[in-house]
């Protein structure tokens, strides 16, 4: 898994609306009210500590105890808000629900990159692993007013929104301020689609290679064939000039033959007259 979380976090401050709706979409996510006047916040110590801090700059009134991944907060709990359902229409504006996407990836977003059992790459993939399908509709909302069409999936019972795609991964990271991670995907994006066409070309050069020494090998047994039979006599001048550069340059390509001709013929034409000779190799060998 690619750790990204900490730039989010670190983009979410602790004295504005931003903090204010990071902590109103925890308490709605991640708390459970424990009598009239406590709640207890059950997420990551990181997590914890924002909405730590997040409290105590607006309600320096209510006592924090933290346990690991509990955060115990006890006072006069109205001032929270503390609903039963997760109201959109208390968020207008965009940083505030742009801060809604963040902190349900910080509780629910995995980012990964995929191998295949034989470790090549499967590209990466994004996704949010929900529990509650009406915060999946919320959360598909809120990701399609920001341009983002994530698909859904429901897997084992949660509630899935994903992408695979490389390039809505990194403008989704880039729009959640994780910076830094785009970049990196970007640039292993790059090499991979450098390895990947260094392969392709690699494999082309060989089958290329492949195919001249075949080439040759049929060309060679020809113009051996009917210079031990029939001597090179048998072929015209053209045929025999190529014969004799094929002999003297048995496994060059017709690029090169077409130099060590001096340029008079071309590539086409070579192949032409190789052909020739192997056809006339075949005739007297009675193969056609």
């Amino acid at each position: 898994m690619i750790d990204c979380k900490t730039e989010i976090l670190s983009s979410i401050p602790i004295n504005n609306c931003c903090g204010l709706s990071f902590l109103q979409t925890l308490l709605y996510t991640s708390s459970s009210r424990h009598n009239n006047s406590s709640i207890i916040i059950n997420a990551k110590p990181e997590i914890l500590l924002k909405a730590e801090k997040v409290i105590a700059n607006f309600y320096p009134n209510l006592s924090l105890s933290k346990w690991e991944n509990f955060l115990y907060v006890e006072g006069n709990l109205f001032d929270l808000h503390l609903e039963e359902n997760f109201n959109l229409n208390n968020f207008d504006a965009e940083c505030d629900r742009l801060t809604i996407i963040k902190t349900l990836f910080l509780i629910y977003g995995n980012l990964y990159y995929n191998k295949d059992t034989n470790g090549n790459s499967k590209g990466y993939n994004l996704e949010f692993v929900l529990k509650d399908e009406t915060l999946s509709k919320i959360l598909s909302t809120l990701l399609n007013e920001f341009k983002f069409n994530f698909k859904s999936i429901i897997r084992q019972n949660n509630f899935v929104l994903y992408t695979k795609n490389s390039n809505q991964i990194c403008d989704f990271l880039v729009l959640l301020s994780a910076t830094k991670t785009a970049l990196d995907i970007q640039n292993n994006l790059t090499i991979r689609e450098v390895r990947n066409s260094a392969n392709r070309q690699n494999n082309c050069f060989e089958g290329n290679l492949e195919k001249t020494i075949n080439s040759s090998q049929q060309q060679l047994r020809a113009i051996n064939y009917i210079m031990d039979n029939l001597g090179l006599d048998y072929l015209d001048e053209t045929l025999r000039e190529v014969a004799l550069a094929r002999l003297a340059n048995p496994d060059a390509s017709l690029e090169t033959l077409k130099k060590v001709l001096n340029d008079n013929i071309s590539r086409a034409g070579i192949k032409y007259r190789l052909d020739k000779i192997i056809q006339l190799y075949q005739k007297i060998k009675g193969e056609k």
